[in-house]
C-alpha cells in the first residue's frame, strides 16, 4: 500500500513538472538511427571482426569500444537482417 502512494505521490509530481515545463522528457533527435550507428568507423570495423568469428573481449580490445557496444552492435545487426 505505501508503495503505490509513493507511485501516485511521484506521478503528481512530474505531472505538475511538466506543467510548469521543468520535465520534458528525451530532447528531439538525440538517439542515434541504426544506420549512423552502424556506419561509424569503430563500429564497421567491429562489425567486421564479428562476421570473422572473433569474440567480442578480442574485439573489444583491438577496437577500444565497450563489450556492451559490441553487444549493441550484434542486436543492431540481427535486427537489421531481419
Amino acid at each position: 500500500m505505501e508503495r503505490s502512494q509513493i507511485k501516485e505521490r511521484q506521478l503528481e509530481g512530474i505531472r505538475i513538472a511538466k506543467l510548469k515545463g521543468v520535465y520534458k522528457g528525451r530532447k528531439d533527435g538525440s538517439k542515434e538511427n541504426l544506420l549512423a550507428f552502424l556506419s561509424k568507423a569503430k563500429n564497421k570495423k567491429a562489425s567486421e571482426y564479428l562476421k570473422k568469428g572473433y569474440k567480442s573481449v578480442e574485439i573489444s580490445k583491438l577496437t577500444g569500444l565497450h563489450i556492451n557496444t559490441i553487444t549493441k552492435i550484434k542486436k543492431a545487426e540481427l535486427s537489421f537482417a531481419s
